[in-house]
């Protein structure tokens, strides 16, 4: 064999190498107004996703994270992740029209589950829906705009919905306001906003759970399937270590 012919022999392998080893980047973004979730100011919580993707990146070095410096309402997140502008997004219920359009994890991030928070001096007793839609005017669910929560209510009827604010923050403050009777949101992110917010003696959660199960990454069907491959199989080496549930322990309400 010609020494030029075992140069390049050797030079193939040392660029195939280099080529192996850059980062495979993957476009994200955080949303915005759910501390619960992206909270990157705080370094001892700085959200349940947050600190997913930063396990991740952990377990498998070479995934690159990149545009989490910017935030979005869930609204703008989903148009870009079926848009193809972001590879996957974080946090996001299952539900028909999402299954449709994206491709959810394998594996959930957190379980979850929705709840109903009132004043803290309101009588109101909810052992269903139908007792909030007694109520009439005086029932007004506020809600987060163009999410699963608003779409779920809906599919309902009867109900007098408001979903024009984007976060949970911003719904209890319109509680608070007299604005509405009730506040629609995930469990945990609403335990985290009502802390943020200093509101715990002014408001209280009824007992009854809604839509229960579990949050899940959602991966754009324009994204590259190494991603969609390399995440999922990533997730599930958190969730058989123990370090998903060690995560979750962090966030979760007991």
């Amino acid at each position: 064999m010609r020494l030029t012919q075992v140069i390049a022999g050797a030079l193939f392998f040392v660029l195939a190498g280099l080529v192996s080893a850059q980062p495979l980047l993957v476009r994200t973004i955080a949303q915005e107004g759910y501390r619960g979730k992206f909270n990157g100011e705080n370094p001892v919580k700085p959200g349940i996703c947050l600190e997913i993707i930063r396990a991740i990146e952990r377990i498998d070095p070479q995934l690159k994270f990149i545009g989490l410096e910017r935030k979005g309402s869930m609204a703008r997140i989903e148009t870009d992740l079926e848009a193809g502008e972001i590879d996957v997004a974080w946090g996001l219920m299952k539900n028909e029209r999402r299954m449709a359009t994206f491709i959810l994890s394998d594996t959930i991030l957190y379980p979850s589950a929705q709840v109903l928070v009132v004043r803290a001096d309101d009588p109101v007793v909810v052992n269903n829906w139908d007792d909030v839609r007694k109520l009439g005017r005086d029932g007004i669910v506020i809600t987060a705009a163009k999410a699963a929560q608003p779409e779920y209510l809906k599919s309902l009827g009867g109900l007098i919905i408001d979903d024009n604010s984007n976060s949970s923050v911003a719904n209890l403050r319109k509680l608070i306001a007299g604005r509405g009777r009730f506040v629609y949101g995930t469990d945990f992110n609403m335990v985290e906003d009502i802390a943020a917010l200093g509101i715990q003696d002014q408001v209280k959660f009824l007992p009854i759970r809604f839509q229960v199960g579990g949050m899940h990454a959602a991966f754009s069907r324009k994204a590259s399937p190494a991603i969609v491959k390399r995440i999922n199989a990533a997730l599930k080496k958190l969730d058989t270590s123990g370090e998903l549930k060690r995560i979750r322990a962090h966030y979760l309400p007991v």
